[in-house]
């Protein structure tokens, strides 16, 4: 077992770890991501292709991301950081807080800086050292002080973060959910648009009902569209509504619904005074977007041109030499024994429905890892001082800004500041 820890507290094994799940998102962002095998959507024509599709079918590169493997892997980095963070970062920050006092000095050289002060100056170096926020121990005639503890907690943080991410993502790919569904107004609905089945069942059981669903213009441009929807209980009374526009979604038991499309699919029209409905074709022209059907009424029947939901919309002979502007209600004046009359308009509303019980962890994780960037900033410097009879000797260490330390002990015991005293 301890060998086990001790080979997942390598950094090295990490860093390859990180590698390879680096590799396969690569390779998750190229190849298309379906569940369809990767061999019917890329061309085998030569020996390499053939090849590299039997490997990306057999490691199932078409649907990378809710691999086992792949959650394996992303198990395996988290026991590596987990094992890195006790068995090597937690034990070198109680180790820097622990008192370390030198009986004798070491060699100049080994310090990243070194000064010498004579024995009249003693406590004048202990006053300026506390003013410089060092905290000072004493015992005997040496005397330890340290400065920018918290920075040695800088990778503690680091591994913390990258663990909480870690573990967001695995809650996400487990029990995250991303439907979308096209429900018509008025219509009642249960969620079953799923692109992938999940291990954590978090799916909203409860059906809605879409009420209405408008479209705001200005100067005839769309603006803004919405739906009013009511959330229903499983005996269908209704709970709450709510209306969603862009930008503004409707949450409810962990779960988020956005606005995101609408289309035209229907008409409810009248002929003879017979209610009919007539499907609607959507077509895109000159950057347009417009909606075709064919109504079967006078010589080769009459088409009819919708491009918003206004109520407007064009009459167009089957000859192409008469048409004309009508609107909703109005009847259709054309040589025919039919007396048809355009109704209503039938349109839908896109949804979409997110749940990430993941996201809070994930969100802590990120906000740690920025936490940690400023925490690795602070420097961390320890102080020895010797006295003896004659002088004062005064080393140090600090783990950033080695060849600038030197420069600011001088700064710090600036003779200057020794003569004001």
């Amino acid at each position: 077992m301890r060998t086990i820890i001790r080979w997942l507290s390598n950094i090295k094994v990490s860093i390859v770890i990180l590698a390879i799940l680096i590799l396969c998102s690569l390779i998750g962002s190229i190849f298309e991501q379906n569940d369809k095998p990767i061999n019917q959507t890329i061309n085998t024509t030569n020996q390499f292709t053939t090849i590299l599709s039997g490997v990306s079918s057999f490691l199932t590169f078409s649907n990378v991301f809710n691999n086992i493997w792949f959650f394996l892997l992303n198990i395996l980095l988290g026991l590596s950081l987990i094992s890195c963070t006790f068995t090597q970062q937690l034990p070198s920050f109680d180790f820097c807080r622990s008192l370390n006092f030198l009986k004798v000095f070491w060699e100049k050289e080994k310090f990243d800086g070194f000064l010498v002060f004579p024995k009249e100056w003693f406590p004048f170096v202990i006053a300026r050292l506390l003013n410089t926020n060092y905290f000072l121990f004493q015992k005997s005639k040496s005397i330890y002080g340290c400065q920018g503890l918290a920075g040695r907690l800088g990778p503690v943080f680091v591994h913390l973060s990258l663990i909480l991410i870690l573990l967001a993502s695995f809650i996400s790919a487990l029990g995250g959910i991303l439907a979308q569904e096209f429900i018509p107004k008025g219509e009642i609905a249960y969620l079953q648009n799923f692109p992938s089945d999940h291990l954590i069942e978090n799916l909203p059981i409860y059906p809605i009902r879409v009420n209405d669903f408008w479209v705001s213009h200005i100067n005839g441009l769309i603006h803004q569209f919405y739906t009013n929807i009511s959330s229903l209980n499983l005996s269908g009374t209704e709970t709450v509504a709510f209306t969603l526009s862009v930008n503004h979604p409707f949450f409810k038991n962990n779960v988020i619904w956005y606005q995101t499309d609408w289309d035209i699919i229907g008409l409810k029209c009248n002929l003879n005074n017979l209610l009919y409905q007539l499907p609607l074709t959507s077509i895109s022209t000159l950057g347009k977007r417009l909606w075709i059907t064919w109504l079967p009424v006078s010589n080769g029947g009459l088409t009819l041109f919708f491009e918003t939901l206004r109520g407007d919309f064009l009459v167009q002979g089957f000859n192409f030499t008469t048409s004309t502007y009508s609107e909703l209600g109005q009847e259709l004046f054309f040589n025919s024994p039919i007396n048809a009359k355009i109704i209503d308009v039938l349109s839908c509303t896109g949804l979409q429905v997110r749940g990430d019980p993941g996201e809070f962890l994930l969100c802590l994780g990120f906000a740690s890892l920025i936490l940690s960037t400023f925490i690795s900033y602070i420097s961390y410097s320890r102080i020895w001082i010797i006295k003896k009879v004659e002088k004062i000797q005064l080393g140090g260490l600090t783990n950033r800004a080695k060849l600038r330390f030197d420069f600011l002990l001088l700064n710090l015991f600036d003779s200057k500041y020794f003569q004001s005293l």
